[in-house]
């Protein structure tokens, strides 16, 4: 029985944090700070494609808030 995994999963809490997408060589990573921990993880091109068609989006119409 893994009793540690379900604890661990039961402290898990969704929260904003904002997020810093960096191309290195030719892959895309993004990093979030939360507390004093830093977090990374690699980005496929389909999700940074989608981001950056939002932001287009986004300065399009300059009255909607993002």
């Amino acid at each position: 029985m893994n009793t540690r995994k379900n604890k661990t999963n039961a402290n898990i809490k969704e929260m904003d944090a904002d997020v810093l997408y960096q191309k290195l060589g030719d892959r895309w990573f993004a990093f979030s700070l939360i507390g004093d921990e830093v977090f990374m993880s690699p980005v496929n091109d389909d999700v940074i494609n989608g981001i950056k068609a939002e932001n287009q989006n986004a300065a399009r119409n300059p009255d909607e808030t993002v």
